[in-house]
């Protein structure tokens, strides 16, 4: 509203009583306080905002601290702790599928050598009725024998169910009651690839035949057929979840074989064993190979026997079981630088005979086991601790007294009253069979790395002959006695037998190897083998000459 000019407004502040003068004058301090206060806000909530923008910066730097700090911890502590409880407890599960997926089964194995009849042993167990009976030849040897899963033998002859047929040498023929007596003592797998196996022709060999195949078809027969596909397939034996494979050969026969029909007898080629061990490899786990081969009467493997045993090797062949030589020769564990294995038994000598020498008399028994492992389906198999046992056959036809003993359980009041005595008198004994036996696992073989003798065929004389008809010589083979001279050690020696025998004090002066060489085996007759014989009558003259004793 307009006022006049000069109308006196009662309200200015010189109108007013002094009052209201004072009232107005509050009024306007009041809210230059207000307003002052209000001039403060800003600057309020900049330090407000200040402080809560540190708080939250230092939350935040804390929270990466203690977020540092922890993963530092995780890291460097629990972390490492977790991975090896993780890694602990991954191993555990491991171990324990592995555990789950692996399987170990293990098959025991024992072989001996030659089982030989000659006249005085079929005489053992002749009888006038008839019943005919030889289980007590192996009377001694059955506890040794009885827990072993798989039980090989070399029946070194053929069998005839007639006893006015039965034949000592040269030509054997052996009754059947020599089968059933090996039978009962335990034998599970029978060997008859060998020279012997045909020495009275296709007759014979079909009647060992079928004696195996009627009377004991559990048998594992090997070495010999009836047919060309019985020839063909591998024989294997399962035991304990374990497949062996046995194969069975011999380097030749007296006879030459069976005309037309090859495959009656298994012989020693190259093709065809290698044939056979590649089948095997497919069918079974584990290859057991029987080698009728070597030098008889030598102690050192020759340079046929080397080379093949390599070339098994080679091949796949898990064991090797040698015989023939009619006297034991070392074994081993043969490996290459390819990484192949072979444990190699390259003789196991006699097992039953009546032969005159001291080494004749001294054979041996493997012992293997056999260990499959499968893991991740994955089949591996392993030969554990082979070794050999020294045997010894004793024989006494004055007392009755026929049958192998292991070795650790003959005593020298046997040696004493051996038949061998009046032969050779005080060289066979206790400790000298002892001494042999050490003296021959002494030897170390080398191995061969030729091959020039792996195709040679050796013939009825004992020739060896290439592919062309051509005579094959052998200038590596060494012998037992060679070995010694190149070394330089007397095997008479007394340091030689207490650091290699274990004998200690015993007196080696009895024996003596030029009474032993004197004896000349390659002139004897198998029909002397007869204990009734006279010794006062002895003429080593009438001993015929002729007789080769490689033909044994």
């Amino acid at each position: 509203m307009k006022f006049p000019p000069n109308f006196n407004n009662p309200f200015k502040k010189e109108n007013l009583p002094e009052s209201l003068q004072n009232f107005r004058e509050l009024r306007e301090s009041r809210k230059a306080v207000k307003r002052n206060s209000r001039d403060n806000i800003p600057l309020n909530f900049r330090e407000r905002s200040n402080a809560r923008t540190s708080l939250i910066a230092s939350i935040v730097v804390l929270a990466f601290l203690v977020l540092f700090f922890n993963q530092l911890d995780y890291r460097l502590i629990r972390k490492p702790a977790i991975d090896a409880q993780k890694k602990t407890a991954a191993m555990k599960e491991q171990q324990k599928t592995e555990a789950a997926a692996t399987e170990t089964t293990t098959a025991s194995v024992i072989a001996v050598g030659d089982n030989l009849y000659h006249q005085s042993l079929i005489d053992a167990g002749a009888s006038e009725d008839g019943n005919w009976n030889y289980d007590k030849i192996y009377t001694h040897i059955l506890d040794a024998i009885k827990d072993a899963d798989v039980k090989m033998i070399d029946q070194e002859t053929v069998f005839t169910t007639d006893h006015d047929s039965v034949s000592s040498y040269p030509s054997f023929a052996t009754p059947t009651e020599v089968g059933d007596a090996i039978i009962k003592a335990g034998f599970n797998v029978v060997e008859s690839a060998n020279n012997h196996i045909d020495d009275f022709g296709e007759g014979f060999l079909n009647d060992t035949l079928n004696f195996w195949k009627t009377k004991y078809p559990d048998v594992t027969l090997l070495g010999i057929h009836d047919s060309q596909e019985d020839s063909d397939t591998v024989k294997i034996r399962e035991v304990n979840g374990i497949k062996i494979a046995f194969l069975d050969y011999t380097y030749g026969t007296n006879v030459g074989g069976i005309e037309g029909k090859d495959y009656m007898i298994d012989m020693i080629r190259k093709e065809k064993i290698t044939t056979m061990i590649q089948k095997a490899k497919k069918q079974a786990d584990c290859i057991i190979f029987v080698a009728h081969w070597g030098t008889e009467d030598e102690t050192m493997p020759n340079e046929y026997e080397k080379q093949w045993a390599a070339y098994l090797m080679e091949q796949g062949v898990n064991v090797i079981i040698g015989g023939h030589p009619h006297v034991l020769q070392p074994y081993g564990r043969l490996t290459d630088d390819k990484g192949n294995e072979t444990v190699v038994f390259y003789s196991l000598g006699n097992f039953v005979s009546t032969q005159q020498k001291l080494e004749e008399l001294l054979g041996g028994m493997a012992k293997f086991t056999i260990q499959k492992t499968v893991q991740n389906g994955k089949t591996s198999i392993q030969i554990l601790t082979p070794t050999v046992e020294p045997l010894v056959m004793h024989y006494n036809s004055e007392a009755g007294e026929f049958g192998p003993y292991m070795l650790s359980d003959y005593t020298e009041e046997l040696a004493s009253q051996h038949g061998v005595q009046k032969y050779i008198g005080n060289v066979f004994t206790l400790d000298n069979l002892k001494k042999k036996f050490n003296e021959i696992m002494s030897m170390n073989v080398t191995p061969s790395t030729g091959t020039d003798l792996l195709d040679v065929t050796i013939n009825t004389d004992l020739n060896m002959v290439d592919a062309s008809g051509n005579v094959v010589e052998d200038t590596n083979s060494i012998t037992a006695e060679q070995y010694y001279a190149d070394k330089g050690i007397d095997v008479n020696s007394e340091d030689f037998n207490a650091a290699d025998n274990g004998s200690g004090n015993s007196d080696d002066s009895s024996y003596d190897s030029s009474d032993d060489s004197s004896y000349d085996d390659s002139s004897y007759d198998d029909s002397s083998y007869d204990d009734s014989y006279d010794d006062s009558s002895y003429d080593d003259s009438s001993y015929d000459a002729s007789y080769d004793d490689s033909e044994e």
